[in-house]
């Protein structure tokens, strides 16, 4: 039986290297890869379940899993940080703050009794102004959201288009303000150019196409449908996956072009809907750094809806020119996401 086991243990190991030979796979050519974006986590657990396993049967069989998991290591530094503690004090130079957050339209201040939902409206509030960003990167924005935040006063400068979900706060002066056109309401980019420390910096706002699943996803947890039907919404589900990770990478693709040929340091914040194995995140991470493996700490989970444990949401920074010294990800009950507070500064 053990033996067997061994057998299915290689097996199981190879299948393990050539997902981490796919990682960041471009979707135009190999959609299917993009998959195993979703469930390398789980394969991790699996390899050290099989670690303990061979620890307890027989320990001379554990070099195989272990192997299996030093090979991955590099994707496993994608999904966990140990850099807070290390980074305590690197914001010893004024640092700037930024805020990044998936406002999910703050349908969540919604009450029917008015009372009620002025009392959430004043905590959401309460909230932005104790942890007191700098710049307030918007995502899901919309005319309830935007007057909430609007008429805290908090903010002198902002750039917010309709029908455009992403939005841009600031206490520091904006020089220009743009968009990139995604061709969609629903999933958008803007910028601005703000004045900070003496230097004029590009910050983006994006929200890059959403999956689309979670009503699938619901559907398929409550088991209200037959087999055949909840096979059919598994193909249609990786139908809307194919098209949508494809549509990232596009975006992901404008977004980079647009940033380099601004000349300035850039900031890029925002819910990417891809998680740090994608050629979405592949793309960006090629000039940008990304601010959680620089200061984050543990998993940097930032999705709390259908599908847990996600980190999605992201702020990435300059590589010559932005210093991150800071990253917490606050757990909230405002939306599905969870913000990002970002300390930086711009080198000299």
């Amino acid at each position: 039986m053990l033996r067997f086991l061994l057998a299915l243990n290689i097996v199981w190991s190879f299948i393990c290297v050539l997902m981490y030979l796919v990682i960041g796979a471009n979707p135009s050519t190999f959609w299917m890869f993009s998959v195993i974006n979703l469930i390398l986590p789980i394969v991790f657990l699996v390899n050290l379940l099989i670690v303990l396993f061979w620890l307890v049967f027989k320990w001379r069989n554990c070099w195989l899993p272990l192997i299996t998991l030093l090979l991955g290591w590099k994707a496993f530094f994608l999904m966990f940080s140990f850099g807070e503690n290390s980074t305590a004090n690197k914001c010893l130079k004024d640092p700037v703050s930024i805020m990044s957050y998936n406002v999910y339209g703050l349908k969540q201040l919604k009450d029917t009794a008015r009372s009620i939902s002025e009392m959430k409206k004043a905590k959401f509030i309460s909230f932005i102004r104790q942890h007191d960003p700098d710049i307030l990167c918007v995502q899901e924005d919309n005319f309830f959201a935007d007057e909430i935040i609007n008429n805290s006063g908090i903010y002198p400068y902002f750039h917010y288009m309709i029908q455009h979900g992403a939005a841009i706060y600031s206490r520091f002066p904006i020089m220009d303000k743009g968009r990139i056109e995604f061709g969609t309401k629903t999933n958008s980019c803007l910028w601005v150019d703000v004045l900070v420390q003496g230097k004029v910096i590009r910050v983006y706002s994006l929200h890059l196409q959403s999956n689309q699943l979670a009503s699938d996803i619901s559907s398929i947890k409550q088991n209200d449908k037959t087999s055949e039907s909840s096979i059919a919404t598994v193909k249609n589900m990786l139908r809307k996956y194919k098209k949508n990770t494809i549509v990232r990478s596009q975006q992901a693709r404008l977004v980079t072009e647009d940033a380099l040929k601004s000349g300035k340091p850039c900031i890029l914040a925002g819910d990417f809907n891809d998680t740090p194995f994608s050629h979405c995140y592949k793309l960006l991470t090629k000039e940008w750094n990304d601010s959680f493996l620089t200061c984050g700490s543990g998993l940097g989970t930032t999705f709390a809806g259908a599908i847990p444990g996600l980190r999605i949401d992201y702020v990435l920074g300059d590589q010559k020119k932005i210093v991150f010294c800071s990253h917490k990800v606050f757990q909230t009950s405002y939306s599905d996401h969870h913000p990002l507070f970002v300390k930086f500064y711009v080198k000299n």
